[in-house]
């Protein structure tokens, strides 16, 4: 069977000659090597639970994205209050630029103790090439009512949206977040050597003199000849935490503020999950700080240690950190119990209750099972680089007040604008334990939602500029 395809001519403009054009005809043989494919696509779903039908229109294209917006608010005022969002975002970069190497380089500090990004170098010489943010086939979902009836049907929500987005994309400051976002997080804490458990005697405030570490100076203990003296070394970090005895024998007592320690590095990974409207903070569970304090007592050991004798001056014979070692596996289980009650304490968190004939080790796992059950807030103000993989990135515009659960959403937005980020990013917080200790125990910083800060933004401008 012969096919006749009519091709409109605009011989007359073309054509160097007079030869008139006829129509081309193909046999099926040659129709079969023709492929095509359309540019755009609409797809539809229903939801008879919520009573709705969802119009997706697409773009077969990958689109790839490199952008600088200053300022990003979407719902503000309203509803929500004057000078309220939705979703409030300063300095919103979709790409990066990278160094020789194609990795993101990061923007120079702006607060103190503010760690770097994997590369900071931000001189031009090292400016080698941009990072693209990748929509991969985009598209635009329409939230329909009443989808039946002509007279009743009513647009409800509308979503931007791709198959799947990936690439850098990094935030000056997020005041205000509505929608769901997931991630992970991988808190990896620092090996450290000889550190003090108590606090540092040469501040000016926050070290009481009952508190103040023995080792917040070099000192020396001058022993009667023929003893040798021995020479003690101001520790190299503090952890902060109360004073306490440790271990009394009668004729020895050791507390905190008698001994600097060695630790072990550590290591957890946890879930970031929040859903809300104008959310400032996420939530980290299942990050077991319980077991993490436990782990680290395990792996501590005595680096230095003066305990005061009964009698005289000086340090008791237990100052060598070899003995105070062999101690340490009938002491470790105290000083996990200690160090869980101080943690449990800084978090504003209430102790467990205590029986009078339970054993360390029952209680010790109740104080383990309050601090993994703990979640831990953290500010979105301090996440600024996101590493986005995601196929259900998107933003979405919402009128229902009972919000709307778009097609492969785990949960529904609220009504608003929204945004939706599940398993989008990582977040890598590594320090030390003197530093994580201090925010967890002392400054208070962890319960506020800032027990470590994070890298700055990504560099998405070339040459000086930080953002354009």
């Amino acid at each position: 069977m012969k096919k006749t395809i009519m091709w409109a001519l605009i011989g007359s403009a073309l054509s160097m000659t007079n030869t008139s054009h006829a129509l081309s005809v193909l046999e099926d043989a040659e129709l079969s090597d023709v492929t095509g494919q359309a540019l755009f696509s609409v797809v539809k779903e229903t939801d008879a639970s919520q009573g709705l039908d969802f119009f997706k229109l697409g773009i077969d294209a990958e689109l790839s994205l490199n952008a600088n917006i200053k300022s990003l608010q979407l719902g503000c005022g309203g509803v929500n209050g004057a000078g309220k969002c939705d979703v409030d975002i300063s300095q919103l970069s979709f790409g990066c630029v990278t160094n020789a190497a194609g990795t993101c380089i990061t923007l120079p500090t702006t607060v103190d103790g503010q760690p770097n990004g994997a590369v900071f170098d931000n001189s031009i010489s090292n400016q080698a090439a941009l990072k693209d943010f990748v929509l991969t086939n985009p598209f635009f979902q329409f939230a329909i009512k009443g989808g039946d009836q002509a007279a009743t049907r009513e647009v409800v929500g509308v979503r931007v949206g791709a198959e799947n987005a990936k690439g850098p994309m990094s935030i000056g400051t997020l005041n205000s977040f509505s929608g769901y976002l997931t991630g992970k997080t991988n808190l990896n804490i620092t090996a450290q050597q000889n550190i003090a458990v108590t606090c540092d005697g040469r501040q000016l405030t926050g070290c009481s003199a009952s508190d103040k570490s023995k080792f917040s100076e070099n000192f020396t203990w001058d022993r009667t000849w023929p003893l040798s003296d021995v020479n003690f070394t101001r520790a190299a970090g503090f952890l902060g935490v109360q004073d306490e005895e440790i271990l009394n024998l009668g004729i020895v007592k050791v507390r905190y503020k008698d001994l600097t320690i060695d630790t072990q590095a550590a290591s957890a990974t946890a879930n970031v999950s929040a859903s809300g409207t104008r959310m400032s903070q996420v939530g980290i569970s299942n990050l077991g700080l319980g077991t993490i304090v436990n782990n680290v007592v395990d792996g501590l050991t005595v680096n230095q240690i003066c305990a005061s004798p009964l009698v005289g001056s000086g340090c008791d014979a237990i100052t060598s950190a070899q003995i105070a070692n062999l101690l340490m596996p009938v002491l470790k289980t105290g000083i996990q119990i200690y160090m869980k009650e101080e943690t449990l304490t800084g978090l504003g968190q209430p102790l467990p209750s205590r029986s009078t004939l339970e054993t360390d080790s029952s209680y010790s796992t109740k104080l383990t099972n309050a601090l993994n059950n703990y979640v831990l807030p953290y500010n979105l103000g301090n996440v600024h680089q996101l590493d986005v993989d995601s196929d259900l990135f998107g933003i979405a515009l919402t009128s229902l007040d009972n919000g709307i659960k778009y097609p492969g959403y785990a949960a529904a937005v609220n009504r608003g604008w929204s945004m939706y980020l599940k398993d989008a990013f990582t977040l890598n917080i590594t320090d030390s334990l003197t530093s994580l200790m201090s925010n967890l125990v002392q400054t208070g910083k962890a319960k506020d939602g800032n027990i470590t800060l994070l890298p700055p933004a990504y560099r998405n401008c070339y040459g000086s500029m930080k953002f354009c």
